[in-house]
């Protein structure tokens, strides 16, 4: 598939609770997006293991993600590099794995609800002299960034710019919004460097929003997931139930353009205020 084939698409809302459901050993899973039924370089699925069971995540030429969505008692094994480690795990916890990387996800003592997301090896920008490599993660052990007006949270599991990752395959992590918070009008485009457009996607966890675009809105409630091809101008607003939502942008090598908003893109470190009245700033590309 061509840049130009992605850039051509219009913004589309799957319901991530009618996506095929096929029986594995391991439990059930969804097939939410493929590149093969949705014209998109992106793979996500949610997984039903049972109690007992284990999820194997082989090694692969694509990089993935796997974040644990509800179950406690898990345990997550991540072998990279020779080395093998055993990390206890539940809700919120989750792995990053490069290419070649494995993990192996046991529902110890409680069914486990897992969301994957896997995308193409980028190579369009350097990744330094290091190997990027996998990681396990604790969403409430990182970094926690509020916005200008305090409406919006944001927690990252994968982002180069935080030093969770030291690639430019993708950025992911949990959006909140409080009520009646909403995002600044935007546009996404490839970097003036790269071959590849980028792909974004909303997949909303609870709590209901609007989306509007160019061409009219969308609503959204827990389950949608809503996929933006470059080029399409949007802008997120939270109803007043409040919305909880994870964001997906790969490769992480785009520009953004907003409108109207010239604070939009300020972000601050939650916990670090001096006593000055507000934390640390930090800006993201």
């Amino acid at each position: 598939m061509t840049p130009e084939a992605i850039q051509k698409r219009m913004i589309t809302v799957v319901d991530t609770n009618a996506s095929p459901r096929h029986t594995i050993p391991e439990g059930t899973v969804w097939r939410i997006l493929t590149p093969s039924n949705d014209k998109t370089r992106v793979e996500v699925s949610k997984y039903q293991i049972d109690t007992g069971k284990q999820l194997h995540i082989s090694p692969s030429e694509r990089t993935q993600l796997v974040y644990i969505l509800e179950g406690n008692g898990a345990e997550v094994t991540v072998s990279s590099g020779g080395k093998t480690a055993l990390h206890q795990a539940h809700k919120s916890c989750g792995v990053y794995l490069e290419p070649n990387e494995e993990s192996v996800i046991k529902a110890a003592s409680s069914p486990l609800t897992l969301l994957q997301v896997s995308v193409p090896k980028y190579n369009g920008k350097a990744a330094g002299n290091e190997r990027p490599t996998g990681y396990f993660f604790d969403e409430s052990k990182l970094q926690v960034l509020i916005d200008e007006g305090r409406k919006r949270i944001r927690t990252f599991w994968v982002n180069k710019e935080t030093g969770l990752s030291r690639s430019w395959d993708l950025q992911i992590g949990r959006m909140h919004y409080e009520p009646h918070g909403h995002a600044p009008r935007h546009v996404h485009h490839a970097s003036k460097t790269s071959s590849v457009t980028p792909e974004h996607f909303y997949l909303i966890e609870d709590g209901v929003a609007e989306l509007k675009h160019d061409n009219g809105s969308f609503r959204l409630t827990a389950g949608n997931l809503v996929l933006i091809p470059a080029g399409e101008w949007h802008q997120l607003f939270a109803t007043d139930t409040g919305l909880n939502y994870f964001e997906f942008q790969g490769p992480f090598d785009f520009s953004t353009t907003m409108d109207h908003d010239p604070l939009g893109k300020n972000w601050y470190i939650q916990g670090t205020d001096d006593g000055s009245g507000k934390p640390v700033l930090w800006v993201q590309s």
